[in-house]
């Protein structure tokens, strides 16, 4: 007899970090629970993204936008236990080298590597490995970029078919009900996962403030390193993956960037 087991609906937030600008370049992945995305507190965030440009390279100490980023993340991490974040550092020069062999036949083999392959093992990870008692029914939603899709390849109905194909070849506990594109400023999650992804690339960069954007964005990470405790919990807890130095993910522990972050600043923390 087949076990019994409760829909769980959740929903996967997609984005990317350092594009086409120097080392390093991430994805990342946010797992949020329906529910608690829906709640009110959540919910009323969507009133300051769609009237506020919030990306993170852009912030320079703007004070309206630093209260704004941090409403945002201390209302998303009041419960920081519901998340579950997993980020990829890939090497791309690496990716392209390796490329080259092939690019008389097959030009767009890079592009496709790195949006195609990294995505989903980014999601996957989120979603494998639940028990027998859970169902996951899934929602994906991806920052628009119109690398993601184009005449050639499309990472919407990539994700949808490969991850359902993982899903029963792996017999693992989701199926995936939906996976579309999103533009920036229509929701929250979105602006989320581009914040929090950003905060890691900055850390990981751990650039000296010799500029007023990079000791402006210093200041607010130690800052709220010092007052919210849920959001060092947090990023203490991210899944963090580096591709590059060997020839498959290796899974490194993010605290040891987040404390040479901190030694860095210690001055001000």
């Amino acid at each position: 007899m087949q076990q019994p087991f409760s829909n769980h609906s959740i929903k996967v937030f997609f984005d990317e970090s350092g594009k086409n600008q120097k080392h390093p370049h991430l994805m990342a992945g946010l797992l949020i629970p329906s529910q608690y995305y829906s709640s009110v507190a959540v919910q009323e965030l969507n009133q300051i993204i769609k009237t506020s440009k919030l990306h993170w390279t852009d912030y320079n100490g703007d004070s309206k936008k630093r209260n704004q980023i941090w409403k945002i993340l201390r209302t998303i991490l009041k419960d920081e236990r519901l998340l579950t974040m997993n980020i990829i550092s890939y090497n791309q020069s690496k990716i392209e080298q390796n490329s080259k062999k092939l690019a008389s036949m097959y030009p767009d083999i890079a592009d496709q590597t790195i949006f195609m392959k990294f995505p989903e093992r980014i999601i996957y990870g989120l979603l494998r490995g639940y028990g027998s008692h859970v169902h996951l029914d899934t929602q994906i939603f991806i920052e628009d970029d119109s690398q993601y899709h184009n005449n050639k390849y499309d990472l919407r109905t990539q994700l949808f078919q490969q991850l359902n194909i993982q899903s029963i070849y792996r017999g693992e506990r989701f199926t995936i009900k939906e996976v579309d594109y999103l533009p920036k400023q229509t929701e929250v999650g979105i602006e989320i996962t581009d914040i929090l992804l950003g905060i890691v690339r900055s850390i990981i960069r751990n650039e000296e403030s010799t500029t007023r954007s990079t000791r402006e964005k210093n200041n607010l990470i130690i800052s709220l390193l010092k007052a919210e405790p849920a959001f060092s919990t947090f990023l203490s807890r991210i899944k963090y993956y580096e591709w590059g130095i060997a020839h498959e993910l290796v899974e490194v522990n993010f605290d040891s960037y987040l404390n040479i972050f901190i030694n860095s600043n210690i001055e001000n923390f």
